[in-house]
């Protein structure tokens, strides 16, 4: 009775492991789903949407491109966490889900233990931007918040853009401005475009640049080392007296933990040879500098971000229950 049962669980870890090798031998057969942790027309949405086109030729399935926006992030990122290690839903998210590691006092999923870092191909330096009626330059802006409350938006408590802005006011410039969160970067664009706040702190990507190209909102900097390709009129926080002032986000792709390491190097393989297309190397380059790394790079980047920004969380004094 006992060797039958050895035998009987045999075949069954057998017909498991075989099963899980043709899974990601004829891996993908189905569409993949992209799961962007922020509202459609942000950063996250329009890089998720160009690599998603790009990963989708390369790989013969269809892409969707599905917006769960909540809690910076954390929504998306706690629904694919959960999801079926397979491959077929992936979480595209900003240096957001490495902030919330320190950010939120208690979370429902492990960035660590959950979630595996397939690839973060694209970054961009944060930008202060105003709508045309307020002051045209950034000592202009800071010298009339000195004599009033003023207000500026951002994706959402915690984003990369919220705390790096935040800094710069706080501690840097010495002025308080009013903070309004908004669900993700295009709701906050169209906020200030609205002038329904005073001040933008946004990623210098594709819907931001597109807005100032328009005139609808006015850069005031951007906080790079030095001027922005995308952005050559802008000045940098350096040009307008505040040296070393410097912030970028990047928009990553992760799977649930367990997905087999043939599927992630699939997925990792077909993001990165982006930059091997002209076409969509060139769109993905008007939301920031291009950057290719294998998972295991891509792993270590996160742990270094998430170390990085967690000192800023502290040191900020911001925290989310």
């Amino acid at each position: 009775m006992r060797t039958s049962r050895r035998v009987g669980l045999c075949v069954v870890l057998a017909a498991a492991l075989a099963t899980g090798a043709a899974s990601a031998q004829d891996y993908p057969n189905q569409r993949i789903t992209f799961i962007v942790g922020f509202a459609a027309g942000g950063y996250a949405d329009a890089v998720a949407r160009i690599v998603g086109e790009h990963v989708g030729s390369k790989l013969g399935q269809p892409v969707i491109v599905e917006n769960r926006d909540g809690a910076t992030s954390n929504v998306a990122a706690r629904a694919v966490a959960g999801a079926a290690p397979d491959g077929y839903t992936v979480l595209v998210t900003t240096t957001a889900v490495a902030i919330n590691a320190t950010l939120y006092k208690t979370i429902d999923y492990s960035l660590a233990d959950d979630l595996i870092a397939l690839a973060a191909p694209v970054s961009a330096p944060e930008t202060f931007d105003v709508h045309p009626s307020k002051p045209q330059t950034l000592a202009e802006f800071l010298d009339l918040a000195k004599s009033k409350r003023l207000t500026f938006g951002s994706a959402g408590v915690g984003s990369g853009s919220h705390l790096a802005m935040f800094a710069f006011l706080k501690d840097v410039a010495k002025v308080e401005v009013d903070y309004v969160p908004f669900q993700g970067g295009a709701p906050a664009i169209q906020a200030v475009v609205g002038n329904q706040v005073d001040a933008l702190a946004a990623t210098a990507a594709g819907p931001t640049v597109a807005q100032i190209k328009e005139g609808t909102i006015v850069c005031l900097g951007v906080a790079a080392a030095e001027r922005f390709v995308n952005l050559p009129d802008c000045p940098t926080f350096a040009e307008s007296g505040y040296p070393g002032f410097e912030a970028s986000s990047w928009v990553g792709f992760f799977v649930p933990a367990d997905t087999d390491p043939a599927i992630v190097a699939t997925l990792n393989d077909a993001i990165n040879s982006l930059v091997d297309d002209p076409a969509t190397r060139d769109k993905l380059a008007a939301n920031g500098a291009l950057t290719v790394r294998s998972p295991e790079e891509t792993a270590a980047f996160l742990a270094s971000e998430v170390e990085k920004w967690g000192e800023r969380v502290k040191a900020a004094g911001v925290q989310v229950e």
